[in-house]
């Protein structure tokens, strides 16, 4: 049997790194910093890197419209959705209208979803 890990690195504009930082701490993760150029946000046992490259490195956010995009659990969707939105992540129009999606720092796409009872 195969099951996915609990690892997942994502490679990001280094201007994205504080709107970064700002949008995992709305989601109350644990972070470290292994390397200057390197963020670790640890949620539920899950740990999620974001490399941050130059500019000309890194995907486009239109690129990473296209990219996998990411499923965030939160206690209370509603709260979340609202700390996301004052920090200028951009609600994106989605088919799903029962979850929330946002395109986050450098246009990494996530969608946010309460915990299964």
């Amino acid at each position: 049997m195969s099951t996915l890990g609990k690892n997942l690195k994502i490679t990001a504009p280094r201007s994205a790194q504080s709107k970064t930082r700002a949008m995992f701490d709305a989601f109350g993760a644990t972070r470290l910093e292994p390397a200057p150029q390197l963020d670790v946000f640890k949620l539920d046992g899950t740990s999620i890197a974001f490399e941050y490259l130059a500019e000309a490195d890194a995907l486009t956010p239109a690129q990473m419209r296209i990219a996998p995009w990411i499923e965030i659990v939160v206690d209370d969707v509603g709260r979340t959705t609202r700390a996301l939105a004052a920090l200028g992540c951009e609600r994106l129009d989605y088919h799903d209208q029962e979850h929330p999606y946002f395109a986050a720092a450098g246009g990494l796409v996530l969608r946010l979803a309460a915990p299964l009872a």
